[in-house]
């Protein structure tokens, strides 16, 4: 009883992992994705704005340079968060993409076909009971019958199951384990991402001096790059969501408004320019003030 209590926790730990509303892996995955499709639609804003440069006035550098290095920061964070190799237990756990892995690669020994049918996915584990049931169904009932949703539940776990044990439906038994090549692929595919880790470790979330800033900058890494990074963040998770949570990491949210609403209008008029500049003087009055003495120490 104990040991199998200790096996739904770490289960149902996977499962928060990815559906935990603050920090999840699904949400951590939907911000990025949202953030890139806003950013990707200020650059398109500022493509359009040049092509009738003759006849209005640029963009305002000072706010797109806010949007964009907060974006970068933002990119660059998101993907370190995700790939943040700390244990998923404890005071110091997180919740991404590798703690998951390493949790579930620590479970190997015990995680078998029908644990991972019954208590991951919570089918049925008998495939062979729910197609005679079902084909009674056929016989007995004229007319269409609903297909039994026990029987696509289990369908569906046993097929992630052969995925991750490279074992033929034929040849199925309820001791089958995980093939350790599994978590080698895994890893293998976000190693290419290690980069990003490197500079965030360095340059974003730590103001790295020159020895541990050396060869960790990220060079020319563009939008082409943000693309790259997502599409990867997102396939690896949405694959090892459905197998370890029976959760995908989903697509781009669906705004429940118009995300364009307002920007076919001027954000201020020329006779509101005076007063922001009388604002700016302001703060820089005060920032100038922003200074102590020894004695105040």
């Amino acid at each position: 009883m104990q040991k199998l209590k200790h096996q739904n926790e770490r289960i149902e730990r996977w499962r928060e992992a990815f559906c935990d509303d603050t920090t999840g892996i699904q949400k951590s995955v939907q911000d990025l994705l949202w953030n890139y499709a806003a950013f990707q639609t200020t650059v398109q804003i500022v493509r359009l704005a040049n092509k009738r440069r003759d006849e209005n006035a640029n963009l305002n550098q000072m706010l797109f340079n806010m949007i964009s290095e907060g974006y970068w920061s933002s990119l660059l964070l998101g993907t370190r968060r995700l790939l943040d190799n700390t244990a998923l237990k404890g005071e110091a756990g997180v919740y991404s993409i590798r703690a998951v892995v390493k949790d579930v690669e620590a479970c190997r020994c015990w995680l078998n076909r029908k644990i991972y049918v019954e208590q991951v996915h919570g089918a049925v584990y008998d495939i062979k009971r729910l197609h005679e049931e079902q084909d009674k169904k056929l016989a007995v009932t004229k007319g269409p019958v609903w297909a039994s949703r026990d029987l696509i539940n289990s369908k569906q776990a046993h097929r992630c199951f052969d995925e991750l044990s490279g074992v033929t439906p034929p040849d199925r038994c309820p001791g089958d384990l995980i093939d350790p090549a599994i978590f080698g692929k895994i890893k293998a595919r976000l190693a290419g991402l290690e980069g990003i880790v490197d500079h965030v470790n360095t340059h974003v979330a730590h103001a790295g001096n020159k020895e541990s800033r050396q060869s960790k900058t990220l060079e020319n890494f563009d939008i082409r790059d943000a693309r790259t990074t997502l599409k990867q963040l997102k396939e690896v998770s949405s694959l090892i969501g459905v197998w370890f949570a029976n959760e995908g990491s989903g697509d781009l949210a669906v705004y429940l408004d118009n995300q364009f609403e307002g920007l076919d209008r001027p954000i201020v008029s020329s006779a509101e320019i005076e007063s922001l500049e009388n604002h700016w003087q302001i703060m820089e009055s005060e920032i100038a003030g922003w200074h102590i003495c020894a004695e105040e120490l």
